[in-house]
């Protein structure tokens, strides 16, 4: 099985459903689908490489800052996602290696604003051989 990443309605938010094989797969999927919602991933030419280092206290904790830090990306830096790498350090530390690309708007169209990520049903857990996560986005 591969990554994959699909959205579900919440109350004036949006939900994330991911699955994958591997923790650092289930991060992969959770950033490359919120960076979706932003901005459709095939019109970004991955033209440059951020690197990002993420601890947290637990895998739910770091689901939520590693999208902080990816939204961060996008909100402060203006760079919109093509793709993510990750690389674990443990189960509570990860390093990401983002490709992106600066916003151009010729090409890219914001097609929804994420205002944070919540911890709001979030989850982050191992069943069957397989990891699943659950994050809400806050529009």
């Amino acid at each position: 099985m591969s990554k994959h990443c699909k959205t579900f309605d919440h109350t004036a938010d949006v939900g994330l459903e991911a699955r994958a094989d591997t923790l650092a797969e289930l991060y992969e999927a959770l950033a490359e689908g919120m960076a979706e919602l932003i901005c459709t991933r095939s019109s970004v030419v991955p033209a440059e490489t951020r690197t990002l280092a993420v601890a947290a206290e637990d895998r739910e904790a770091l689901a939520v800052d590693f999208l902080a830090e990816v939204l961060g990306l996008v909100e402060t830096e203006r760079l919109m996602v093509a793709s993510v790498k990750v690389r674990m350090s443990g189960e509570t530390a990860l390093t990401a290696t983002v490709r992106c690309e600066a916003y151009n708007p010729g090409r890219h169209e914001i097609r929804t604003e994420v205002k944070a990520v919540t911890y709001h049903m979030l989850s982050v857990v191992e069943e069957g051989g397989h990891w699943t996560g659950t994050v809400v986005l806050d529009l």
